[in-house]
This record gives structure tokens, C-alpha cells and sequence, in this order.
């Protein structure tokens, strides 16, 4: 299904099972608590490595005793096997207090191409059987521009700030168009009367800010004050997640540069990439990535694999990864 579709289907609808994965994490998490505060109870939440099917099947076979949903949000990394589902789906029949919610994200150690892999076997099996019809599995793709926009209004208009579409394409655009962040930063306005450009450019900053650059020199090359530098990025603004986002992108690059550079012979970045940086940018890229070795290529994705579910589980652990991916650096 698609994200429109899926959009037209929510408004008088709610699903009894769905998968939502894609290309935007962003929007594979806004969704799921789109669905969430339709409910607006509690709900149970297992992460990646932590799914237990048992447990799974447990939970949503539970009868409540207060009459509440039993809603089960899975944040995974990994496929759930044929079996697996048509389990969850048979306890799902004989509960109809209970929902289930798959967020199926990319892990950072594989390729697209694995992830499209595996999500289009996870999407054939998340089909409507002869007792459940609402069966869902929706895919997103970046959104527009527009898109971006429009999710960031519905979210202002819900906070009962005065942002206008022109103030709101500001906002983005100091956030290189990183709808993830911007959407957070909303909050920051909540005290303001009048929104001004000048207010959007005083309370947030981008993430393409020096400040970033500044985080991986002291990672890689060691020099600075790691302390200093998260309690500065989160002066500015920019949450953990984000952080972790960055680093991850930046590592997933220089281990693409790392793989075409053993494969190939060279470190062609419009093949790699689909563009070429500065050349200052490209120097400084090479010279990292062929100082990793793969050993610690596949450290480091583990660190920050294992960052990523301490963050959706809610912990603050930015600086403990940071430093051991420092040091594996």
C-alpha cells in the first residue's frame, strides 16, 4: 500500500496488523504513532535482537482485565519467517483487543539492495487472511518537499503555533532538509508569540553546522574534548538521535568508499555516492576510510547498531558509544 492510500485508509480505520518500512525512517516511526495515539493506551514494545516470539504470542493472546488494547509495537531489524506471522496472525483472529505493529527498519551493516531484499519477503507475507482483512503493509519513500512540509503544519497546528508554509520551509532548510530534526525543533517555539525568520535562525541550527564536523575530527583524530562537544550539540538543539544518525552516515560512507577501494582498485565517489565532493572533503574521506579495517568496519556497525536500540528504547547513551567507537578508531 501505498503512503497515500495508507493516509485515506486512516482516517476512518484503524488496522489490525501492520508493517511499515521504507526508505524514511522518519516516517516508518511517525506512523506507527499515528496508529499508537488512535488507541491512546498503553501498548508493549520489543527491539531488534530482543523479539521473543513466545513472549509475541503471549502478549496478544493476553485478555486484559480492564478492557484495554493489547498493542504490541515490534522494532526490528530483522525478517519474521512464514511461520512466525501466520502465529501472530492466528492470535490476532481469537483477540480482538489486540494490534500489532512491525516497524521494519534497514540495519546500518547492510547494503539497500539486502534491505529491499528482505522487506519485499516480509511485505509478501503480511497479507489479509480469511478472518482479518486489515492486514497492512505500507512502504514510504523519502517524502517531497511538500510532504515535508505539510507533515511539519499538521504537527505546528497541533502545537497551536502561527507557522505558515514559508516559515515552515525556512525551518527545514536550516535543517538541510532533514525532516526528522525539524519536526523536533518545533517544539522549541512553543513559548513564542510570533514566529519570524529570525526567531527560526536564533533557535536552531543545522546539522550541517561545524559543530558535527567538529564531533568526527575528535572522534577520528582525537583531538578536542568529546564532552565538551555533545554538551554543545545539545545546547544547539541537536537530540541523540540525530547525533547517532550522522555518525552512522558518515561511517556507512567511508565502509562504501572502504569496499569499492578493495574491490575496484579506486574511490570513485560518483559510483559509489552518485556525486563527487570537494576535493578537501574526498582527501579527508580516503585517508579515513582505508585506516579501518573491515574487523572494525563490523565493531563499529555493531556499536552503533546496539546505540540505536538503546535510543528507541529511550536511553541516554550518546557518550558511552561515542567513546568506544573512539577508540576503536
Amino acid at each position: 500500500m501505498t503512503k497515500a492510500v495508507f493516509d485515506k485508509f486512516l482516517i476512518n480505520s484503524t488496522p489490525k496488523a501492520t508493517l511499515l518500512y521504507g526508505d524514511s525512517e522518519f516516517l516508518v516511526s511517525h506512523y506507527s504513532h499515528i496508529i499508537l495515539d488512535k488507541f491512546k493506551c498503553n501498548y508493549k514494545s520489543m527491539y531488534f535482537e530482543e523479539y521473543n516470539h513466545q513472549d509475541a504470542i503471549n502478549y496478544l493472546g493476553a485478555n486484559n482485565l480492564f478492557g484495554d488494547f493489547n498493542i504490541l509495537v515490534l522494532k526490528l531489524y530483522a525478517t519474521l519467517n512464514k511461520k512466525q506471522i501466520q502465529d501472530l496472525f492466528k492470535t490476532l483472529e481469537t483477540n480482538r483487543q489486540s494490534f500489532l505493529i512491525i516497524e521494519f527498519y534497514k540495519s546500518p551493516s547492510i547494503t539497500d539492495a539486502e534491505y529491499a531484499k528482505r522487506f519485499k519477503a516480509m511485505a509478501m507475507l503480511f497479507k489479509p487472511t480469511n478472518k482479518i482483512q486489515d492486514i497492512i503493509e505500507v512502504r514510504f519513500y523519502q517524502p517531497s518537499i511538500d510532504e515535508m512540509i505539510k507533515i511539519l503544519s499538521q504537527k505546528a497546528i497541533k502545537l497551536g503555533l502561527k507557522f505558515d508554509s514559508y516559515l515552515l520551509s525556512i525551518l527545514l532548510e536550516t535543517q538541510n532538509n532533514d525532516l526528522s530534526i525539524a519536526y523536533g525543533e518545533l517544539d522549541k517555539f512553543i513559548y513564542f508569540n510570533e514566529i519570524t525568520p529570525k526567531l527560526i535562525q536564533e533557535l536552531s541550527y543545522s546539522l550541517g553546522d561545524i559543530k558535527i564536523e567538529s564531533l568526527l575530527n575528535i572522534l577520528f583524530d582525537k583531538k578536542g574534548n568529546l564532552i565538551e562537544i555533545l554538551q554543545v550539540l545539545h545546547d544547539e538543539g541537536i537530540d541523540n538521535m540525530s547525533i547517532l544518525r550522522e555518525v552512522s552516515r558518515y561511517i556507512y560512507i567511508l565502509f562504501q568508499l572502504y569496499g569499492h577501494s578493495k574491490t575496484y582498485g579506486n574511490m570513485d565517489t560518483k559510483e559509489v555516492l552518485g556525486y563527487r565532493p570537494p576535493q578537501q572533503i574526498l582527501n579527508t574521506w580516503s585517508r579515513r576510510s582505508i585506516k579501518i579495517t573491515t574487523e572494525k568496519y563490523l565493531a563499529l556497525f555493531d556499536i552503533l547498531n546496539k546505540w540505536r536500540i538503546k535510543q528507541f528504547e529511550g536511553k541516554e547513551v550518546a557518550m558511552q558509544y561515542l567513546i568506544e567507537i573512539q577508540q576503536i578508531l
